[in-house]
């Protein structure tokens, strides 16, 4: 069976609009509970007692949690109604919520942006309109449940674009803008006072971030805060800590 590993999302504000001082946010992606407990695996706190992975992760001090959006997913995991349930759960425990749309059908990350099965066939603008409708149906079903969205990521570690090849950010950057603008105009459609997210892996990796957020901004795409992940396991210390300081002066 698949190891589940809690992923740490730092989140870097590229502009801070309120003037309320925001609480420390703590949190964990567990999107795969539910499939964790269709296997039957049961998970215990440091007295050896059984618990809820949601009420694990508030016993734990955590005060948010991230659920990943797949698009027609085997199995009915990290679907939009999987999705509800575990909203609900957070909602039940005070948690703020982070949704992290994949578009995709399994895992989206910097290697592959694999474009969900049903839209393969799709012009750039049929991708536009299905990476919208999808953006808006996932979040008014959470809506309609009264679920609060805090955050919204518009795919996940776009390091290179997504919804590949049509969204690769090296050879389609005009394109990959239009995407993400179509996701960020459909996220406000529903939750106007959500933080929108364009979240990239390599935080080690200033140049990237230029490439990335240059070329959005030059073609018309908007966010509101951008997502950096950290791995520190796959870089030397020392080079991590250099350009992470780099990385944060410049989008701050």
């Amino acid at each position: 069976m698949r190891n589940f590993l809690l992923t740490c999302v730092l989140l870097v504000a590229t502009a801070m609009a309120a003037q309320t001082e925001e609480p420390f946010w703590l949190g964990a992606d567990i999107s795969g509970t539910t499939e964790l407990e269709a296997y039957g695996v049961k998970l215990y706190n440091n007295k050896g007692e059984i618990r809820e992975n949601t009420a694990l992760m508030k016993e734990l001090g955590l005060n948010a949690i991230r659920l990943r959006v797949w698009v027609n997913p085997r199995g009915g995991f990290s679907s939009k109604e999987d999705v509800l349930e575990m909203a609900k759960r957070a909602k039940y425990y005070d948690m703020a919520i982070m949704i992290d749309f994949h578009y995709s059908d399994w895992w989206a990350d910097p290697g592959k942006q694999p474009i969900p099965a049903a839209w393969q066939y799709f012009s750039y603008g049929e991708m536009q309109y299905a990476l919208a409708a999808h953006t808006r149906e996932t979040l008014q079903l959470l809506k309609d449940n009264h679920i609060d969205v805090r955050w919204v990521q518009v795919g996940n570690e776009t390091t290179h674009g997504f919804l590949w090849p049509m969204g690769r950010a090296e050879e389609n950057m005009e394109q990959y803008a239009g995407l993400t603008e179509a996701g960020y105009k459909a996220v406000k459609s529903v939750y106007p006072d959500a933080t929108v997210i364009v979240h990239l892996d390599a935080g080690c990796d200033p140049q990237r971030y230029d490439f990335i957020f240059d070329g959005l901004k030059k073609y018309g795409a908007h966010w509101d805060m951008i997502g950096i992940s950290v791995y520190p396991f796959w870089d030397v210390e020392a080079k991590l800590t250099k350009d992470y300081k780099e990385t944060i002066k410049a989008f701050t």
